[in-house]
Parts: structure tokens; sequence; C-alpha cells
């Protein structure tokens, strides 16, 4: 039985992750990450998916690098389709520095024989509302109908619909496909905007 080759791409999703997060840049932590799950998988590798823009920025890393917009589900898969071959392709969100390996780990092994799709997921714990064109809250939505989602997304390649430009995933997937979720670390929250960055250096403090 051979074990499935396996591609970690991490996905450029803003310029965010070009900020610094203490002594680096939060793709930088982001790459470390991946790279220490990368290291503990036999015949694994890296690469960074971004625009030629983004990756001119990071030229100095020696990976595979993929041309793409990530934040476009049929343009990412189109360039998975044209680059290094993997039998697994694994995705995860530059905007998640503190993503700790175990996660990494814990979406690989949930990716049994009969899943083509794996991703990590947490509780929804605030309070939401809707609202009406007024801005009036019409009504609190149901907190238990709804996910938090985060990364690494495992996929199969065979999972990925490559006619397809539509998807709630990084890259679409098929119909068939058979998916599944696995716990979310509280750490692994995503940075969305440039005022949050102080709050992820304090986590990361606390994380050493």
């Amino acid at each position: 039985f051979m074990t499935p080759s396996l591609k970690v791409v991490v996905a450029i999703t803003s310029p965010i992750a070009f900020h610094q997060l203490k002594s680096q840049t939060i793709l930088h932590t982001c790459l470390q990450s991946a790279d220490s799950f990368v290291a503990s998988i036999s015949g694994a590798h890296l690469a960074i998916a971004g625009t030629a823009a983004d990756l001119a920025k990071v030229a100095e890393i020696a990976c595979e690098k993929i041309v793409c917009d990530p934040n476009k589900p049929g343009e990412l898969a189109t360039a998975i389709k044209s680059a290094t071959t993997a039998d697994l392709i694994m995705i995860h969100d530059s905007q998640r520095p503190l993503t700790q390996p175990g996660q990494f780990e814990r979406v690989y092994v949930a990716l049994t024989s009969d899943i083509d799709a794996v991703r990590p997921a947490s509780p929804f714990t605030e309070t939401l509302k809707s609202i009406n064109a007024d801005n009036f809250i019409e009504q609190t939505i149901d907190r238990t109908s709804m996910m938090r989602i985060s990364t690494p997304e495992l996929i199969r390649y065979s999972a990925i619909d490559f006619s397809s430009g539509i998807s709630t995933w990084f890259v679409p997937l098929t119909h068939s496909a058979r998916t599944a979720v696995v716990d979310a670390d509280a750490d692994s929250a995503r940075i969305n905007s440039v005022k949050e960055i102080d709050l992820m250096g304090y986590l990361l403090d606390r994380n050493k």
C-alpha cells in the first residue's frame, strides 16, 4: 500500500499577510506551521498560492509557487491542475498564523477511505442578528445552525470539480464528494483586519 502524495498549499488571501506579526510577517509565521507539518509527512511538499505580485514578495522562499487568485475557487482549482501533481491537496489560509501543527494532523488523519474532503470547524458562539434595508433588527439567527469554518482544508485531487467556479471550499468539489469536519482550535482564528494583529501577537506570546 502506497501512502498518497500530499501537497500543502498556503494561500495568500489578503495583503494583510505581509504585515508584521512580532519579528516576521503573518505569512512567514503561517508558513512555519505548515512547513512543520510537511516535515512530519513522508514525501509531502509545501507550496504557496497567490497572485504574481504577491509571489514576487516571497521569491526567496524555496518551494513551489502557484500563480492564481486563491480567493476564486475555480481559478485556484485550475492552477492546482496545472501545478505539480499530488493525490491529496491541503490548503491553508495565510490569515491563520497561529494554527498549530496539531490541527493539520487532526485534519489529515480524518481523511479516511470513505471521506474525500475534511476541514476544521467550531461552534458559532456570538449573537447574530439579521437586519432589513432600514437597519432594523428582524430576528436573532439560531447560532446552532451555523459553524465557524477554519483551515487547513484537505481534499482528494479526484474530488476537485475542475469544471466549476463556485464553492464554499477553497476549490469546487464534485457532487459525489463525501465531506467531514474536525474540531478547530480557538487559536486558529483568522486575522481579518490590521487592528487584530496586536491581539494575535499577544496570543503568539502566550503560546511560547
